[in-house]
């Protein structure tokens, strides 16, 4: 008999390990785990991401099963050769806005400890400051979404009080993570309980 299941992985072109577990129930069903991960990868972030589980039979799985991974691997492999370069530039980025702060302070008074009122330093964000972090947290988030890390995501997410004109669609977006969050844990379980 003749398959085809590894060219179809090699044709992902995303070199890495993969840990399947294959569940084959006796009325033909089958539960599939996957978890990819590349070779090189040694981040403690990444340790967190939970396989991809599917359930069907055997014909829905020959069928679907590699245009269901295709999607999250790449955002897989993508976060894993992005996310040095995402960590260096995020450092960078903090080393701007500390600087930022520096050259723009606002005054504000505080008592020392003889009673006098001095005026002392308070950082201030600039609006285009203020737009790039909400930028570069929502572009986290969708990152963190693809890969399927809905907690890191919401814990990512900027607060509505931050962005008050962003309310809608910060509800939004919480709202979707949330469900996600809670069809991933419900999905967990189930797997767990076979």
């Amino acid at each position: 008999m003749k398959t085809n299941f590894f060219e179809n992985i090699a044709n992902l072109n995303a070199p890495g390990i993969w840990k399947l577990s294959i569940h084959n129930e006796a009325n033909g069903h089958f539960t599939v785990s996957a978890l990819y991960s590349p070779n090189q990868s040694n981040e403690p972030a990444t340790k967190t991401i939970a396989p991809l589980i599917f359930k069907g039979t055997a014909s829905e799985m020959d069928e679907g099963f590699f245009e269901a991974i295709g999607q999250p691997v790449q955002a897989t492999a993508g976060l894993y050769s992005n996310i040095e370069v995402y960590n260096k530039n995020l450092d960078n980025a903090k080393k701007k806005l500390s600087q930022g702060n520096k050259s723009q302070p606002a005054k504000v008074k505080s008592n020392t400890e003889d009673g006098d009122d001095i005026e002392v330093a308070e950082p201030k964000i600039s609006a285009e400051d203020k737009k790039k972090a909400y930028t570069d947290a929502i572009r986290k988030v969708v990152e963190l979404n693809d890969a399927c890390k809905y907690a890191e995501a919401l814990e990512v997410l900027p607060p509505v009080s931050d962005y008050p004109e962003k309310a809608e669609e910060l509800n939004r977006r919480k709202a979707d993570l949330t469900r996600k969050k809670e069809q991933m844990a419900q999905a967990l379980q189930l797997f767990n309980q076979d």
